[in-house]
């Protein structure tokens, strides 16, 4: 079987998935697989996620500072009222400034967001990351439990989807909008029924899609992430 198309440093990546279902643990393999070694990956964590914070070599860094511009992991830990006074907005839009350039050592920043529904989902500035982002170079991953409540520009910017078990009908509804009805196999799409830890991949670009096996444990995407430790004076 041809492997499939993965995201690379221009794309967007949704990722759906009631809490449980293994989408941040799968979310963090997917960053595990990104070019933090060559741009800086900052992680918006909502959630104060313990895998996360498992990370090895996570800078933090605070949501009223400027966004690090040097390659390697960061994590900021916002809340709620950071969301609602705006800060979260103007941190969006700092990185959105700061535009990669292709064909140019200047490199873009990535953005992780978990969870995405607590950014409101008419945030100007995450919608202008989305719908620049792959002419600026800002990939983007972005996780959420609850897809009908997000920005839809999540859904309809992201070249890539991955869902997992779902169980509330307005968040099927959503997701399914975006998907094709019938996978590679011919299977039916029904986010309720999916197994533990199981996904459906859709990648726009090559119009592939197909339900995926659970991803390496917990302790394994540790370890990835340990072994791609990023020299960060090297610049």
């Amino acid at each position: 079987m041809t492997p499939l198309q993965t995201p690379d440093d221009t794309h967007r990546h949704a990722i759906f998935g009631m809490t449980g279902t293994g989408k941040t643990v799968f979310g963090l393999w997917c960053l595990s697989h990104r070019s933090y070694d060559r741009m800086p990956w900052i992680i918006i964590d909502f959630k104060r996620d313990p895998v996360i914070r498992r990370l090895p070599q996570l800078d933090e860094v605070r949501i009223d500072q400027t966004p690090p511009k040097h390659r390697g992991l960061y994590v900021v830990r916002p809340s709620p009222a950071d969301a609602d006074d705006g800060l979260v907005t103007q941190f969006l839009y700092q990185v959105w400034r700061r535009e990669g350039l292709e064909n140019s050592s200047r490199q873009g920043t990535g953005i992780f967001i978990d969870e995405g529904y607590m950014i409101k989902p008419q945030d100007r500035a995450l919608r202008a990351v989305l719908t620049q982002g792959r002419s600026k170079r800002i990939p983007v991953i972005a996780l959420s439990q609850r897809p009908s409540w997000i920005s839809p520009f999540i859904l309809s910017e992201s070249e890539f989807k991955s869902v997992f078990f779902l169980q509330h009908k307005s968040d099927i509804d959503r997701v399914g909008e975006w998907l094709p009805a019938r996978d590679q196999n011919g299977w039916s799409v029904d986010p309720y029924t999916l197994p533990q830890h199981h996904s459906y991949w859709y990648g726009v670009p090559n119009r592939e899609f197909v339900r995926l096996a659970p991803c390496p444990d917990e302790e394994e995407v540790i370890d990835r992430f340990d072994t791609r430790r990023v020299r960060r004076y090297w610049l």
